[in-house]
Formats: structure tokens, C-alpha cells, sequence
């Protein structure tokens, strides 16, 4: 049984990352860094099929995750005192809620941009982006390491593994200001400034 939720597991990430980079390299290189590529319909579905495909191997992550929490507490139930275990569910969890905010907010707003809308109509809307995009990164990366981590086991608190996720989200965001975005995306910004 073990060997089968370790093979389900590894596959639904396997998914579940490439996906993630597919969508995060078609929205960065046309609209992030306005290399003049149109973020056109046929990239936007390609978008929301990757976008499909990480919600999907994210269930697939979840149950099988929770799998290996019950298989490892029947064989011992000082397995579930790792605190490697719930740094990685926490991180999980808040990579699933934000899966649902870009589900709801970033794929139409992607739509209107596939349009010719803009992306990013004000400053706080300019930082909730920013800040998604910085936990998914941040969150797939480190919870894929944290899976493959053996040496984490028993080693370290839950607050400095999750704190390390924290991190890098921080890190992450405060890169993505050095990054212009294409004139097109502030577009929608400038004609509300000057109303």
C-alpha cells in the first residue's frame, strides 16, 4: 500500500510542478517582463488547463499525503511528533487556499488580459498578485524538498521549518518588485489615476 501512494504522490507532484512552472513562465515572460510576446487566448487556455492540472494533483497530493500520516502512525505513533510532517501540511494548506484565490481572482482577470484587458488595475491589487505568486513558488518548492528531505526528520522545530517557508515567500515577494511589468499591464492603472 505504501508503494502505491508513494507512486501516486510523487506523479500528482510531478504534475503538479511542471504545471505550476508552465503557467508561471507563459504569465512572467508576457506579461512580467514584456519580452512584446501577446498573452493571447490560446496562451491563457494553456494557463487555465495547467492551472486544472495542479488543482487535480493537488487533491491527489492531499489524499495521498494523508495516507502516509495514517500508514506512519499505525506503524508508530511517534511518526506523526515529526515536525517536518506538519510544516509541509501547513505549507500544503496554505498553497491550497491560495490555489483557490487565483482560481477565483488571477484566471478571469488572465481572461480579460487575454482580451486586451490589463492585469493589474491598482497598487493593492499589484501586491495580492505578488504575493501569490510568492507562496506558490516559494510553497511547491519547498514542499517538494521538505518531501524528499529525510534529514529534516525529528530534527528541527516546526517553526523553523515553517518559518524558513515564510522566508522565502518574503524573499520572493521582495524580488518581484525589482521586476517591471509591460507597459500594456498598467494601462487600466494609469486611466483610473487620471479620471
Amino acid at each position: 500500500m505504501k508503494l502505491i501512494l508513494l507512486n501516486i504522490h510523487l506523479l500528482s507532484l510531478a504534475v503538479a510542478l511542471g504545471s505550476m512552472l508552465i503557467a508561471e513562465h507563459l504569465i512572467s515572460e508576457r506579461i512580467l517582463f514584456g519580452r512584446r510576446k501577446p498573452f493571447s487566448a490560446d496562451v491563457y487556455e494553456t494557463v487555465l488547463f495547467s492551472s486544472r492540472a495542479v488543482s487535480v494533483a493537488l487533491l491527489l497530493l492531499w489524499l495521498s499525503g494523508a495516507g502516509f500520516i495514517v500508514l506512519g502512525y499505525l506503524d508508530d505513533p511517534a511518526y506523526i511528533a515529526n515536525q517536518k510532517i506538519w510544516a509541509k501540511v501547513s505549507i500544503v494548506l496554505l498553497m491550497s487556499i491560495n490555489g483557490v484565490y487565483i482560481h477565483r481572482t488571477l484566471l478571469p482577470r488572465l481572461l480579460e488580459v487575454s482580451q486586451g484587458g490589463s492585469l493589474i488595475r491598482d497598487a493593492a491589487e499589484s501586491v495580492r498578485f505578488r504575493l501569490s505568486f510568492s507562496a506558490s513558488i516559494a510553497g511547491w518548492l519547498l514542499a517538494a524538498f521538505y518531501g524528499t528531505a529525510r534529514f529534516l526528520n525529528h530534527g528541527y522545530l516546526y517553526s523553523e521549518l515553517f518559518g524558513l517557508y515564510l522566508a522565502i515567500v518574503v524573499l520572493l515577494f521582495g524580488l518581484s518588485f525589482l521586476v517591471r511589468p509591460d507597459s500594456k499591464v498598467l494601462q487600466a492603472t494609469d486611466a483610473t489615476t487620471s479620471c
